[in-house]
C-alpha cells in the first residue's frame, strides 16, 4: 500500500503501546506517506495487509513463548450464548473503525489502505487475487489472467494482453452530459475506458501517490517528469518549465504503450518486469468509465454533482497532473462495475456502501456496509457486545477487554495475520550537519558523532549487536511479531529463510567498537541523539534496549532518546539530518521488488536518504534493477538472497519485527478471507449466519 512518509514506523509504534494499536512507530516511512499502511494514531481496521487466512481461534491465552506463524486453532464448539442471540442488521455488515481513513477515492489518487479498502470493494481491476493466494489471479475485467502458455504475454516478456469482458456494465449506467444527451459508450465496459484510465494514472502522477507503480513498468522511469527531462535532455524544476512539444510527447509515449487492439488491451513494457501482475491487479489500476470521469454532471436542482475529469487529449492532460486532493474530479464519487456501490460518504461519520443487484459476477454480495467511526474502545466494545457492530478495532492494549466475548461465543478472533508490514532501522551514512541537533559536538570527542559516523562499517556492525531480540519482543511489541529476516519479507519470493541477522553478542559488540574509527571511538566514546516522536514510547524504549548494552561495555558511549515534534521530525528527514532512524514499510504489491527498491535502491524511500557507500550503493542497484527483469525464478531468488547476504555484511540496516495481528468478529459473520494483496476487507465475500 505503499509509498511512503517518514513516520509510519515511530507513529505505528506509538499506536502500538500508547494508542494499543498493533503497527508501530515513527520516523522515515514506506512510500505511502500520509496514506496506505496507516498512519493515524489509533488503530484502523483498513490499516494493514496480510498474507494467509488463519483458522479463527477463540484462545485468549497469552503465551508468547514461540515467535511463528502458526495456525490459529479451530474456534470451540460451545456456543450455547451466541446460539441464543438474534442477528441484528441481518442485511448489513457493520464495521466500526477509531475513524473513517479515507483520503479520497480517486484511484489515480488514493495511497492509503482506508481509500483503497473502498475503492477496491466499488470498482475493479482487470485481474483479481484467487482467494488467499497473494501469487496466483483469476480474471476480472479480463477475461484471462496474461500468461505465456497463453500466448498473451510475449515470448520476450514485453507484451501483455487483456481480452476485456465485453457488456459489463458500470454502476451509473449511460451517462447524460448538460444538457441531458446520452453520452455514446457511456456506462459498458470497452477497451477504452481501460486504456484511458491506465494513460490517466500514469498522467496523473500525483506527488506521493500510487501512479510510479504503473510508470516503472511502463516507461522503465519514476516519474512523467523523468520522461520529459530524458526527451529534453536537460533536468528541469517542474513539469511546466517543459516544452509544450515535450508534454505532447509525453502524452503520446504513455498512450503509445497502452492501447486497445480490437476487443483486448495491450500493455508494452520499457524491460522485462516480473512483478508486473501485481502492479496490475493494484486498486490504483482500477478501471473507469472514460465518459462519466469526462462528463460534468448535475445534480435535480442543475447544480454541479461532478465535474468534468481530463477529457483524454494529449492536448489536456497536464492540467490534470499532481492535483491537490479535493481538485479531483473523482474525489468524493465513485462509479465502477464491482460488487458495491457508493450510497454516501459522510466524512467522519460514516460511509455506507449498497450491494449491486446487477453485479456480472455470478452473485451479488449478501450484504450491505455501514463503516462507521467512534474513537471510544468502550463505545465499539459496547457496540460489538449488543451486536450493533459485527467488526471492531481493536487496539493491542485492549484486547483483554474481547477476549471475555471470545470465551462466550460471540466473537470469532483471527490471530498471527501476518501484515505484510517489516521494521528496521536505518543508518544515515553522511549526516547533513547544518543546525542538527543529534550530533552534538559533531566530533569524534565523546560529546558527539561526525557526520559520516555511520560510515564506518564496524560502527554499523557494533549497533546490530547491540541489539536484543528477545527483550524488544517481549516487552516493546508485546510478542505481536516475528523477526524479520531481512531487507524482504518473509512471506515474499525471495526471501532468505536462512538469512543471518544481527542480535545481542556483547563479545562482537566490543570487538567492533574497538575496531571502530582506527580504535579512535573506544577512547573517545561518542553522545547520539535518537529522536521520536513526541509520546512515541516504542523507539525511546528500543533505543534504551540498545543503549544499555552499549552502557555495559563502555560507559563513554551514550545513546539518547529524545522526544520531537514530528513537524520538525518530517523536516529533518527530508534534510538528511536524522542519523540512526526507526522506520517501516507496507508492501505495495507482494514481490520483493516492492520491498528491495524502496528499502535498498539510491532512487528508493530510504537508501537515497541513507548515502550508503557508492561502491556498495552501486552493487545495490545493479542487483535490483536485474533481479526485476529477471524471469528464471532460481536464478531471480539466487540475486535477491545476493542482496540480502550484502545488506547483512555491510550492515546496511539492522531488520527488526514483521508484524502479525488480531482480527475480531461477531461470530455470526461468515466467509472472511485474508489476503495481504487486500487493502482490508473483501466484503464480498462475507454473509451473516447463526452460529
Amino acid at each position: 500500500m505503499g509509498r511512503q512518509g517518514w513516520y509510519l514506523p515511530l507513529l505505528l509504534m506509538l499506536v502500538l503501546l500508547v494508542a494499543g494499536c498493533g503497527n508501530q512507530t515513527e520516523t522515515n516511512q514506506n512510500n505511502n506517506q500520509d496514506d496506505q499502511t496507516s498512519t493515524s494514531t489509533t488503530e484502523t481496521e483498513d490499516s494493514t495487509n496480510s498474507t494467509t487466512t488463519e483458522t479463527p481461534s477463540t484462545d485468549t491465552s497469552t503465551d508468547t513463548s514461540s515467535t511463528d506463524n502458526t495456525t490459529s486453532e479451530t474456534p470451540s464448539t460451545d456456543t450455547s450464548t451466541a446460539s441464543n442471540v438474534e442477528i441484528k442488521n441481518p442485511d448489513t455488515l457493520v464495521l466500526v473503525n477509531t475513524t473513517i481513513p479515507i483520503t479520497s477515492l480517486d484511484p489515480a489518487y488514493s495511497y492509503n489502505a482506508g481509500s483503497g479498502a473502498m475503492i477496491f470493494n466499488i470498482m475493479e481491476t482487470l485481474i483479481f487475487f484467487d482467494g488467499e493466494h497473494t501469487d496466483k489471479f483469476i480474471p476480472m475485467l479480463s477475461t484471462e489472467v496474461p500468461t505465456m502458455e497463453n500466448g498473451l504475454i510475449s515470448e520476450d516478456s514485453l507484451t501483455y494482453t487483456f481480452p476485456i469482458r465485453m457488456g459489463t456494465t458500470f454502476h451509473e449506467g449511460p451517462v447524460s452530459d448538460a444538457d441531458g444527451n446520452v453520452i455514446p459508450g457511456s456506462g459498458e465496459l470497452t477497451p477504452e475506458d481501460v486504456t484511458y484510465s491506465m494513460h490517466r494514472l500514469i498522467l496523473t502522477d500525483r506527488a506521493g501517490g500510487p501512479n510510479w507503480m504503473m510508470i516503472e513498468p511502463i516507461l522503465g522511469l519514476s516519474s512523467v517528469k523523468d520522461l520529459g527531462e530524458q526527451i529534453e535532455g536537460v533536468e528541469v524544476e517542474a513539469l511546466t518549465d517543459l516544452s509544450t512539444e515535450t508534454l505532447l510527447a509525453i502524452c503520446e509515449q504513455v498512450k503509445e504503450a497502452i492501447y486497445s487492439d480490437g476487443n483486448n488491451v495491450v500493455f508494452k513494457l520499457d524491460t522485462p518486469f516480473s512483478p508486473f501482475l501485481q502492479v496490475v491487479v493494484g486498486y490504483w489500476a482500477s478501471v473507469l468509465d472514460k465518459e462519466w470521469v469526462m462528463a460534468e454532471i448535475l445534480d435535480a436542482d442543475g447544480n454541479v454533482d461532478k465535474k468534468a475529469g481530463w477529457d483524454g487529449s494529449c492536448s489536456s492532460w497536464q492540467n490534470y497532473y499532481d492535483p491537490q486532493v479535493e481538485d479531483s474530479a473523482l474525489f468524493d464519487k465513485a462509479n465502477g462495475t464491482g460488487p458495491y456501490k457508493l450510497e454516501r460518504w459522510r466524512r467522519e461519520e460514516e460511509v455506507f456502501l449498497k450491494v449491486n443487484e446487477d453485479y456480472w459476477r455470478g452473485r451479488p454480495a449478501n450484504l450491505n456496509v455501514s463503516y462507521q467511526a467512534s474513537s471510544e474502545m468502550a463505545t465499539r466494545l459496547l457496540m460489538m457486545s449488543q451486536g450493533d457492530a459485527d467488526i471492531i478495532a481493536v487496539p493491542v492494549a485492549n484486547q483483554d477487554q474481547i477476549f471475555p466475548l471470545v470465551d462466550e461465543g460471540l466473537v470469532t478472533m483471527y490471530e498471527k495475520l501476518p501484515t505484510g508490514t517489516g521494521y528496521f532501522w536505518t543508518f544515515n551514512q553522511k549526516v547533513n550537519p547544518n543546525n542538527n541537533d543529534y550530533i552534538g559536538s559533531g566530533e569524534l570527542d565523546g560529546d558527539g558523532v561526525p557526520p559520516d559516523f555511520f560510515s564506518d562499517v564496524d560502527v554499523r556492525k557494533a549497533f546490530g549487536y547491540a541489539f536484543v531480540w528477545e527483550t524488544y519482543w517481549s516487552d516493546v511489541i508485546n510478542g505481536e511479531g516475528i523477526r524479520m529476516p531481512g531487507p524482504i519479507h518473509s512471506e515474499v519470493f525471495g526471501a532468505n529463510p536462512d538469512q543471518m541477522v544481527y542480535d545481542v553478542d556483547l563479545e562482537k559488540l566490543e570487538e567492533h567498537l574497538k575496531k571502530a574509527w582506527d580504535g579512535e571511538l573506544w577512547e573517545k566514546g561518542f553522545k547520539l541523539i535518537v529522536p521520536y516522536v513526541s509520546g512515541g514510547q516504542a523507539v525511546k524504549l528500543t533505543t534504551e534496549i540498545m543503549a544499555k548494552s552499549f552502557e555495559t561495555i563502555n560507559p563513554k558511549f551514550q545513546l539518547i532518546p529524545q522526544d520531537f515534534q514530528r513537524s520538525k521530525l518530517v523536516q529533518d528527514s527530508n534534510t538528511g539530518q536524522i542519523p540512526f532512524d526507526y522506520n517501516g514499510w507496507g508492501e505495495d504489491y507482494h514481490d520483493p521488488h516492492n520491498w528491495a527498491f524502496p528499502i535498498l535502491h539510491s532512487l528508493g524511500n530510504y537508501a537515497r536518504n541513507m548515502n550508503i557507500d557508492p561502491e556498495i550503493q552501486a552493487q545495490l542497484d545493479d542487483i535490483i534493477i536485474r533481479a526485476r527483469s529477471e524471469l528464471d525464478l532460481e536464478k531471480r531468488e539466487a540475486l535477491y538472497h545476493e542482496l540480502q547476504r550484502i545488506t547483512f555484511d555491510e550492515a546496511i540496516i539492522i531488520t527488526m519485527e514483521e508484524w502479525t495481528r488480531r482480527r475480531f468478529m461477531r461470530s455470526w459473520m461468515q466467509g472472511y478471507v485474508h489476503n495481504s494483496g487486500y487493502p482490508s476487507y473483501y466484503y464480498w465475500h462475507f454473509d451473516k449466519a447463526e452460529s
